[in-house]
C-alpha cells in the first residue's frame, strides 16, 4: 500500500513535519481591537500575513461549560462588572477587525498555541 505524504494520518507526513516551527512574531505588541464579526472586544495576541490570531472578550464567566479567564478590574473603564477572557484561541482575517482599543492590561499568562 502506498503512503500518502499529504495525509496527516501516515508516518511520512508526521516526519515531515515533526520539525516545522511556526513562527511567533517577538515584537507585536498584544491590544484589544472590536471584532466586527459580533461587534465585541477581542485580545490580539499574535498576526501572520494577513491574520489575526486572538481571544473573544466576553461578559460570562463560563463559554459552554469551559471557564473563562477573569480580568478584574475590566480594563474598559465604562464597565464596572469583571471582564472575561475566552480560552479558546481563534485565528481570523485583520479586515474583520476594527479600531485599536486604548485598554491599558498586561496578560503574559496567555501564550499563542502553536
Amino acid at each position: 500500500m502506498k503512503q500518502n505524504k499529504n495525509n496527516p494520518k501516515t508516518k511520512q507526513y508526521q516526519e515531515n513535519n515533526k520539525n516545522i516551527k511556526e513562527k511567533v512574531n517577538e515584537s507585536f505588541e498584544r491590544h484589544f481591537r472590536i471584532y466586527l464579526v459580533s461587534g465585541h472586544p477581542a485580545f490580539i495576541i499574535d498576526e501572520e500575513g494577513e491574520y489575526y490570531y486572538f481571544h473573544r472578550v466576553t461578559s460570562s464567566p463560563k463559554s459552554g461549560h469551559h471557564k473563562n479567564w477573569e480580568i478584574n478590574p475590566n480594563p474598559d473603564p465604562k464597565r464596572s462588572t469583571p471582564m472575561y477572557i475566552v480560552k479558546m484561541e481563534q485565528k481570523d482575517k485583520k479586515k474583520r477587525f476594527g479600531k485599536k482599543l486604548k485598554y491599558k492590561v498586561d496578560l503574559v499568562f496567555i501564550e499563542r498555541k502553536k
